[in-house]
């Protein structure tokens, strides 16, 4: 799947970065205090303001604001310089950081007290502090000064007050959202309400669109009325039918249709009764697994079974997945339902 499109315009963005394997990032007060000093010395080259920060010991959140197009150079200094630092203090190799930096683009401003809230309760949330302005190393208890940040913003709101169930959304909005570019315009993708994908699309391919549009397992979830365990699982066992239907395709099995086809639009009879009459045993046998061998019996019996350039197929498949005991013959005298369909509409 290819990465979302990263975010490159003048504005506030929420930046989390973690350690590697989640390991500690932060070890003592020196590290918390080097990381400043090259957040400091960043800005003063990038020409960006922080109003929100929270230094946990594995990860840390950046409410940042660019002045120019240029996140990507900012986080890569940030992490560059403080990974060298970190590295050569530690006597350690290799990436400090859990892959590339997460960055979510705040496309309404209006987003951005419930963010201050979200990032500065970091630490209650993990029972570091009772609350607000007792953690050292979040922007609310004012313990650093360097000249990049910013307190208007946060001096404003009412951090007494936990996020609530709005500002908890408008968090989840900011966290999901997906913009795309047109004409040289970065435009926010609006999602679709969530039944607009069950009433058009079957349960497993709904549930993949969905995900894929920036809906959350926990809200397919809760509007199915499922787990979340049961979401996931749809979604792990739909992957990889996804993944066998690609592997099919460029072994040219659907030769007869078009090379954009995709398993969602092929739908799932088409793709068994392919698998069943192209794929090899080992495909075969995973398609067992990803689809029941109810379900595809079903589809063999309506496909396959009659087709009479498939006897030998059908034979492995009635002995050695369907427990039947039957011979060549079985399926030899069988009538090919389409030829005689074709026949009595000539008569």
């Amino acid at each position: 799947m290819p990465r979302q499109l990263r975010v490159e315009e003048i504005g506030f963005y929420h930046i989390i970065n973690r350690g590697v394997e989640r390991r500690d990032i932060f070890v003592n007060d020196e590290d918390y205090e080097k990381f400043f000093e090259i957040l400091e010395e960043s800005s003063e080259i990038y020409n960006f303001v922080i109003h929100s920060f929270c230094l946990m010991k594995n990860h840390y959140h950046l409410l940042l604001q660019t002045q120019e197009k240029n996140l990507s150079l900012i986080m890569r200094q940030i992490n560059s310089r403080y990974s060298i630092y970190f590295n050569n203090k530690y006597k350690r190799v290799g990436p400090l950081w859990q892959g590339r930096f997460k960055s979510f683009f705040v496309y309404d401003e209006n987003y951005l007290t419930s963010l201050i809230k979200y990032i500065e309760y970091n630490p209650i949330k993990a029972n570091l502090t009772q609350s607000i302005g007792q953690f050292t190393w979040s922007m609310s208890s004012k313990k650093v000064t360097i000249e990049c940040l910013d307190f208007e913003l946060m001096d404003n709101i009412d951090l007494i007050k936990e996020p609530n169930e709005k500002e908890l959304k408008n968090i989840n909005d900011i966290f999901t959202a997906k913009f795309e570019k047109k004409d040289k315009k970065l435009v926010l993708v609006v999602k679709k309400d969530l039944n607009n994908y069950f009433e058009n699309f079957t349960k497993e391919v709904a549930i993949a669109m969905a995900i894929k549009d920036g809906y959350l397992q926990t809200q397919i979830a809760k509007h199915l009325h499922l787990s979340v365990v049961s979401i996931s699982k749809i979604y792990k066992n739909y992957r990889q039918k996804v993944k066998l239907f690609d592997k099919l395709q460029e072994k040219g099995i659907f030769w007869s249709y078009s090379k954009e086809i995709t398993y969602a639009k092929a739908g799932e009879s088409l793709f068994v009764e392919y698998l069943l009459k192209y794929g090899d045993f080992y495909d075969i046998v995973l398609g067992m697994k990803l689809f029941g061998i109810r379900a595809i019996k079903k589809i063999w019996e309506k496909k396959v079974m009659r087709d009479q350039q498939f006897i030998k197929t059908n034979l492995m498949l009635a002995r050695v997945f369907f427990n039947m005991n039957v011979e060549s013959n079985y399926f030899k005298e069988m009538k090919n339902a389409r030829f005689e369909k074709l026949k009595l509409l000539a008569s």
